[in-house]
């Protein structure tokens, strides 16, 4: 499943493991080098999301490099996203700061130019609703910045580990 743990795993290491890694090196009584262990041909769960595990570490090696999936970018998730089919908001928090962006709020908007404004996600539900896209400072945020992204979109951004859609630090594509 794509759980908010998941996501938050994917976004800081490489060692993603079976969970017989855990009970491996409880019956050792030490903590088993993860090298056998790895979680790298769950074919199935690659199908039913449409990413490959080995592929997905490299980019998340990659990124990491780079301060994160969303290293340099803000986002605001738009209200009655959170718990709404999709992760608490304490979860998300962890998530984007796992993947080393930013979280704002409402009352941060619009965004100082020293702040950067054109580097700001608002974060919908799937589909989004007409609330959240009336709602003014999303509007602003959205405008200024990369524009409206589902909840959807960013798990699947945190699975391939990749911006999908946005040239890093252009925007839309």
């Amino acid at each position: 499943r794509r759980t908010a743990k998941l996501m938050v795993v994917l976004c800081i290491t490489p060692n993603i493991v079976k969970a017989e890694w855990l009970y491996d090196s409880y019956k050792a009584r030490y903590i088993l080098s993860c090298n056998h262990h790895l979680l790298l041909n769950d074919r199935k769960a690659e199908k039913l999301y449409s990413f490959s595990m080995r592929n997905t570490i490299r980019e998340g090696n990659d990124r990491r490099s780079e301060g994160g999936l969303l290293c340099g970018w803000k986002l605001l998730v738009c209200n009655d996203v959170a718990g709404n089919k999709a992760p608490k908001e304490a979860d998300l928090r962890m998530m984007i700061k796992a993947a080393g962006g930013e979280w704002i709020t409402a009352s941060q908007i619009p965004l100082p130019v020293e702040d950067d404004p054109t580097h700001v996600i608002a974060i919908t539900s799937d589909p989004a609703t007409t609330y959240q896209l009336n709602d003014e400072s999303a509007h602003v945020a959205a405008e200024n910045g990369a524009g409206y992204y589902s909840i959807s979109w960013l798990f699947d951004c945190m699975m391939h580990q990749k911006l999908l859609g946005i040239k890093r630090g252009l925007g839309r594509v």
